[in-house]
Parts: C-alpha cells; sequence; structure tokens
C-alpha cells in the first residue's frame, strides 16, 4: 500500500513539474522537427531543417544565403502551415480539455546560416538507412514515463524518442 502511495505522490510530482517548466506545450511545438519533412517537401528539406525552438520562434539551418532569401519571403506561409499542421494534429488533453485554450503556436520563424547543412544533408533523410530501435532502452524510456499521468503527453513523448533515435 506504501508504494503505491508513493508512486502516486511521485506521478503528481511529475506532472507539477511538467506544467510548472511548461514541457507540455514545448513538446507540443517540437512535433515540428517531426513532421517537418513532410511539411515542406524534399526540395526545401535538403536546404532548411528545424534547428531550435526558442520560445515561440522556429529556428531554421539553412544551407545557403539565396535558401535564406527565399524561405525568408516564405516564412508566414511556412508559419501558416506549421500551426495549422500542430493544431491539426492529436491535441494533448492537457491544451484542449483542461485548460480549453487553443493548442500552441510558433510566432515567428528566424534562420541561421549554415554552410556545413549541405554536407551533412547531401543525402535525404528519407533515403537513409534509420537505425534499429534498442527495445530494452526503449522499454526503459518508457517506463520512466509512467509516473506521468496525461497519457498523450507520454505517447507524444515515446514518438519523439523514436524519431530522435532513429535519426541518431
Amino acid at each position: 500500500m506504501a508504494i503505491v502511495q508513493h508512486q502516486a505522490d511521485l506521478g503528481s510530482l511529475v506532472d507539477a513539474v511538467v506544467s510548472q517548466k511548461d514541457w507540455r506545450r514545448r513538446l507540443w511545438l517540437h512535433q515540428v522537427f517531426v513532421f517537418w519533412d513532410d511539411l515542406v517537401g524534399r526540395e526545401i528539406s535538403q536546404h532548411a531543417q528545424p534547428e531550435v525552438i526558442r520560445g515561440d520562434v522556429l529556428w531554421l539551418a539553412v544551407s545557403d544565403s539565396s535558401w535564406m532569401q527565399q524561405l525568408t519571403f516564405e516564412r508566414h506561409h511556412l508559419l501558416q502551415l506549421i500551426n495549422a499542421r500542430l493544431a491539426g494534429g492529436d491535441k494533448p488533453a492537457s491544451v484542449v480539455s483542461k485548460d480549453k485554450v487553443p493548442p500552441p503556436c510558433l510566432k515567428e520563424i528566424k534562420f541561421t546560416l549554415d554552410p556545413s547543412y549541405c554536407r551533412r544533408q547531401s543525402i535525404h533523410p528519407s533515403q537513409t538507412a534509420t537505425r534499429e530501435v534498442d527495445e530494452d532502452k526503449f522499454a526503459q524510456f518508457a517506463s520512466t514515463l509512467n509516473s506521468i499521468e496525461d497519457e498523450s503527453t507520454r505517447e507524444s513523448m515515446k514518438r519523439l524518442w523514436l524519431v530522435m533515435h532513429r535519426r541518431g
């Protein structure tokens, strides 16, 4: 009985930390790393990839200045596409049912010129072999998520781990 109580206390503590650190919202926004290639298509994804999200700003690593200029002209359209995709996916219960607010969205796209990006992306990620998933490591990671009450948050974190692991 005491173990069950401690697990419930730990689950509440983890939920409190997740809420305090705004991790659900941040995890939600980071879906862009998963769907970027499908959203923008092969041509753009070969020259620009999400690098980091700071606050409500998505930073893209771009291969050269011509692509940077072109994507600067297209950034409002890209933002619309990204935010529409974020709003249209499976919404975490914490975002929709508890808070009664629309899903988080990005407010801006900024660019960083990264000439080495061309060399890193000379082969499109969809053409490369993905790494095998170590089932034991995945099971270990998944078990650490059991203390998070929100099922959709747990599932999102699992999907993100799988994508990150497969891409190396």
